[in-house]
């Protein structure tokens, strides 16, 4: 085996004209990470991170000239499937390496459609959670808007993804009204629940839960552990609701495999939109995508409280195949 170099001739180039080369040579001239290695005179290792360097850097770009047409067919059968409105469904040519870099792209889309279908006086309520904080730091310009909290507040909700932070970041872009509710998510007592619940302040906000135009929330899938509702739900309440096969919420709405409701001591101690309130809202938008949201996501369907789904092409395919 021939004796490497210590250092490559090709060390003390501009890098823009490195990955330029490397990615002529794995993907136009079909060669292999080692050639390209021998040839740059450095380890194999060194190549392919060059090449995903080139990649994020944007020195190559993948098209995909049938995909809009895909990605628009997948999401009119998920509509036909689930009874839906519209779908919008992330592009498969979109990549992501974490939970964390899918939400940012759902964000980016969920941004959009907003930006596109919102209008002016429409009274809008959020939910809470990390898609729809990247939704609202996405958002540049937005027309002027009535912006309703849906829940109460909780310590264990990051601050920026909490329903407090988010109502009064969208009122910020849009111009218009915030609608805040300073009360806790619940109590643990039901007459200091019914004392909360008469407060003018309460009121104030949960009158516009029967007025709304809109909804935004995301989804939250219990089987996999990834709702932040389940993370702050006290154990006590825990047990029987996972006794009754709870797989998802959508606001503080609690939902089995099946798509049933379920009770819950928020019924009774909880400050939040109610499912009625939900079922009657104009259009309920639901966020989430990949791996771990996805029976949360098909139970969600199978409630029927979405109009409109926006998610990913991978969890779309699977959704149509269900």
């Amino acid at each position: 085996m021939p004796k490497r170099r210590t250092n490559s001739r090709w060390s003390g180039y501009d890098p823009r004209y490195i990955y330029s080369l490397v990615v002529r040579r794995y993907f136009v001239e079909m060669k292999t990470k080692t050639e390209i290695a021998e040839e740059l005179e450095i380890s194999r290792f060194k190549a392919a991170r060059l090449i995903d360097e080139a990649i994020e850097q944007e020195y190559v770009k993948f098209l995909f000239p049938k995909q809009q047409l895909l990605d628009e067919e997948i999401a009119h059968n998920i509509c036909e499937k689930y009874a839906l409105e519209k779908a919008v469904v992330l592009s498969v040519s979109e990549s992501w390496s974490s939970q964390q870099q899918l939400n940012e792209k759902l964000g980016g889309i969920t941004a959009s459609y907003l930006s596109d279908n919102l209008t002016e006086g429409m009274k809008v309520g959020i939910a809470w959670g990390r898609v729809l904080s990247s939704t609202v730091s996405q958002l540049s310009s937005l027309p002027q808007l009535d912006i309703v909290q849906l829940s109460g507040v909780h310590p264990g909700i990051e601050f920026s993804q909490g329903p407090i932070d988010l109502i009064h970041r969208l009122s910020a872009i849009s111009q218009g009204k915030a609608h805040p509710m300073y009360v806790p998510m619940w109590v643990d007592d039901e007459s200091l629940a019914e004392k909360l619940a008469s407060d003018p302040a309460v009121l104030d906000t949960q009158q516009y839960y029967s007025q709304l135009d809109v909804v935004i929330t995301g989804i939250g899938a219990w089987k996999t552990g990834s709702s932040s509702l389940c993370d702050i739900f006290p154990q006590a309440w825990q047990q029987p609701l996972f006794q009754q096969d709870i797989t998802a919420d959508i606001c503080v709405t609690l939902v089995n495999s099946k798509g049933e409701i379920l009770d819950s001591p928020m019924n009774r101690l909880g400050f939040g939109i109610s499912t009625e309130q939900l079922r009657n809202t104009k259009t309920v938008i639901g966020v989430a995508g990949g791996e771990q949201k996805y029976e949360g996501i098909v139970a969600s369907l199978k409630s029927g409280l979405l109009d409109v789904l926006i998610t990913d092409f991978d969890t779309a395919v699977k959704l149509v195949n269900a």
